[in-house]
């Protein structure tokens, strides 16, 4: 899939008729929790289930309609603000990763990959934290790289021992928490941290 990391003011007409599949080993997939994803082949924790770039669009609300394959079948959909994560004056988000479900004890974590000599990530790796069966969910813990989940807040329902309840990105979490995670958190997650404390 290719990505472009520079800004784009009008992207709706660079969607128009791509249809947007997952990365090989991975479908987007209706469940319980609306759209998620979920891998079709085994995975061992530390592997990365798939790499990804993304669209870096204008940081306001927003709203593209896009073609993606779900459960076998193409769907239009609409990708919003709730879709994309905020990246310094910016917002990103790419297919399929926009449509990953949050889980307080995730099965996966994205790992920035930054660019040579330069501080701008320009990839990531969805790697697994656990081993997965064909069918097991792809989850993330949303506060590892949304620093403030500005504006679309919520209570998760993950039923995990340790879901926090309330998710309101890396900033909202108890300071217990946030030392607890700070290794693991996305590096736009980290610079907001380092010019807050």
């Amino acid at each position: 899939m290719e990505y472009d990391t520079d800004l784009i003011l009008d992207l709706q007409p660079r969607l128009e008729g791509r249809i947007f599949r997952a990365p090989e080993g991975v479908a987007l997939s209706r469940g319980v929790y609306g759209l998620g994803l979920v891998v079709t082949r085994p995975v061992r924790a530390g592997e990365a289930i798939y790499r990804s770039g993304w669209f870096t669009v204008p940081n306001a609300d927003h709203s593209y309609r896009v073609l993606v394959e779900i459960d076998g079948s193409v769907e239009e959909v609409d990708v919003t603000r709730t879709h994309s994560v905020k990246y310094r004056d910016t917002r990103t988000f790419d297919i399929p990763g926009c449509f990953m479900n949050h889980a307080c004890s995730p099965t996966s974590v994205s790992v920035d990959l930054v660019g040579d000599g330069s501080d701008d990530v320009t990839l990531y790796d969805q790697v697994a934290l656990v081993d997965l069966a064909p069918g097991d969910p792809i989850n993330c813990d949303y506060t590892l790289f949304d620093w403030d989940c500005d504006g679309h807040c919520f209570t998760c329902s993950c039923g995990s021992a340790e879901c926090y309840g309330p998710v309101a990105g890396f900033e909202g979490l108890p300071r217990h928490l946030q030392e607890r995670l700070m290794d693991q958190i996305s590096y736009e997650s980290a610079r907001m941290w380092a010019a807050t404390h």
